[in-house]
C-alpha cells in the first residue's frame, strides 16, 4: 500500500571566504550542489528501473550574506522504498556518491541514515473483508482500488503485531472547497466523512465476529 519511509542528513564542510575570492575557499555550496545532482543518479543509474525507488532532496541551507562563500551546508531529505534489500542498499550507494565529490573538492563531510518504519503490506484477507464491508455498507461506486504509492505510515508498526488493512476515505470535498493535498497550507478535511470511517469499522467488526 505504501512505501518504507527514510530520511537523511548530509553536512559538507569545505572553507568559506569571500565571494569576490573563490579560489582562497572550498565551497561548500558548490560542492553540496554537485552531491544533490548526483544523487538522482542512484535512482536512475545504480538500480533497476523496474525496482520502486524515490530519493528526494528537500532541504538545502548554507550561507547568510550575498557576498560570502560559506563553510558548510546542510542537506536532508527522504528515501522510499518497498523492498527490504534494496532499502538496505541505499545508505552505501549515497556515501559512495557523497565521499567521492567531497574528497575529489577537498571537503569534508557527514552524513546520517535514518531507517523509518516498514512498508505497509495490507493482509489479503483482511483486505478482502474491507472491500466486502465497502460493497455492502455503501455500494459499487464507493470502492476505489488504489495502485501503491511512495508515502509511508507508521501503521505498518501495527501490521507487525496482527493483519491488517490500510484503507482511505475520501476527505475531499469540491462543493465546500476541501481541495489541498496533505503539508499544503489550506489543507483540511470534511469532517462528514467521519461518518463513513465509523460505519466502516462497525460493519467490519460485526463481519469479524459474527
Amino acid at each position: 500500500m505504501m512505501a518504507a519511509p527514510d530520511a537523511f542528513w548530509i553536512a559538507v564542510t569545505g572553507k568559506g571566504g569571500h565571494a569576490a575570492l573563490p579560489h582562497q575557499t572550498i565551497d561548500s555550496i558548490a560542492i553540496g550542489a554537485q552531491v544533490v545532482t548526483n544523487l538522482q543518479h542512484i535512482v536512475s543509474r545504480n538500480t533497476d528501473p523496474l525496482d520502486h525507488l524515490v530519493l528526494s532532496v528537500t532541504q538545502f541551507a548554507g550561507g547568510t550574506a550575498h557576498n560570502v562563500i560559506p563553510g558548510s551546508v546542510e542537506i536532508a531529505g527522504a528515501v522510499r522504498s518497498f523492498d527490504q534489500s534494496l532499502r538496505e542498499t541505499v545508505p552505501a550507494l549515497m556515501e559512495r556518491v557523497i565521499k567521492g565529490i567531497t574528497e575529489a573538492h577537498g571537503a569534508s563531510y557527514e552524513f546520517q541514515y535514518q531507517y523509518g518504519y516498514r512498508p505497509v503490506i495490507n493482509d489479503a484477507e483482511v483486505a478482502r473483508l474491507m472491500e466486502e464491508t465497502v460493497l455492502e455498507v455503501f455500494g459499487e461506486e464507493a470502492l476505489d482500488k488504489m495502485r501503491p504509492n511512495m508515502g509511508g505510515e507508521d501503521f505498518s508498526a501495527f501490521q507487525q503485531k496482527a493483519p491488517g488493512c490500510f484503507f482511505y476515505v475520501g476527505a475531499g470535498n469540491r462543493e465546500k472547497g476541501i481541495v489541498h493535498p496533505h503539508h499544503h497550507p489550506r489543507f483540511t478535511v470534511d469532517e462528514d466523512v467521519l461518518e463513513i470511517g465509523v460505519k466502516m469499522f462497525l460493519n467490519a467488526a460485526r463481519k469479524v465476529v459474527f
